[in-house]
């Protein structure tokens, strides 16, 4: 592993962490009083996390068996960023919901993809945990878009998509927690795939039941930001490992 390869990535790491905190310093409520953020600059920060992704892929994954890990997860943080410009319609797609969906589930499929091929190049044997966790977050998910999330109200495409995307990020988060209970070194890829999963349900719960409390906005972002870090973080270790 190239010596540049941990204060490279954990500059960029630190400078997403600074920058957030900027971003809140500085800015003031919104009308509704959902967040503070300054909108750019808060997005900007999910472009650093692709970064520290590539990072790691450029700088400390030749001739390791897990670098194809560190490889989907810097797919599925570059997809990220992408499906965060659609939903600030930085990037203009004919529904902002359904498209940063439709991204945001892109990303997922390459993270589970990451986690799949890790078990395998770990020789883990977490099939069984990552089944048993992924049913659980399945049945927890389909519940909580029944009660907190689906109402009449939306268009059935976006109801179905809803519950279609979080049973995606349920069995992505159920598959890293599988992961996680066989090689405890990757903590940091559970922590942020638990965060991920709670800040998208607090944010479907606001977009599809409008549940605009004070704070939310900011709270939502703070915990998917933090997620995508601890899943981005979790390729270090990963490479050390191989």
């Amino acid at each position: 592993m190239h010596s540049l390869t941990l204060p490279v990535a954990s500059g960029l790491m630190a400078l997403t962490a600074a920058v957030n905190l900027l971003a809140y310093a500085l800015g003031q409520p919104n009308a509704s009083g959902t967040s503070r953020m300054i909108p750019w600059l808060q997005r900007s920060t999910s472009g650093l996390l692709a970064l520290a992704a590539w990072t790691l892929v450029g700088l400390g994954s030749a001739g390791r068996a897990t670098a194809p890990y560190a490889l989907w997860v810097a797919v599925g943080m570059s997809l990220s960023f992408v499906a965060d410009l659609i939903m600030a319609e930085a990037i203009k797609v004919p529904n902002r919901v359904l498209g940063g969906m439709a991204v945001f589930g892109l990303a997922h499929s390459a993270y589970l993809a990451g986690l799949l091929g890790l078990n395998g190049a770990l020789a883990l044997d977490a099939g069984r945990h990552m089944l048993g966790w992924a049913a659980m977050l399945l049945l927890i998910a389909l519940v909580y878009w029944r009660l907190a999330v689906d109402t009449p109200q939306a268009a059935r495409p976006l109801r179905l998509g809803a519950l279609g995307y979080l049973a995606l990020l349920a069995a992505m988060t159920g598959v890293a927690w599988g992961v996680v209970s066989r090689a405890p070194h990757l903590w940091s890829l559970g922590a942020g795939a638990g965060c991920f999963f709670l800040s998208d349900a607090i944010l479907g719960n606001q977009i599809f039941r409008q549940h605009n409390w004070p704070g939310v906005g900011d709270v939502v972002w703070l915990t998917y930001i933090v997620g995508q870090a601890g899943i981005v973080w979790s390729a270090y270790p990963a490479l050390l490992m191989g």
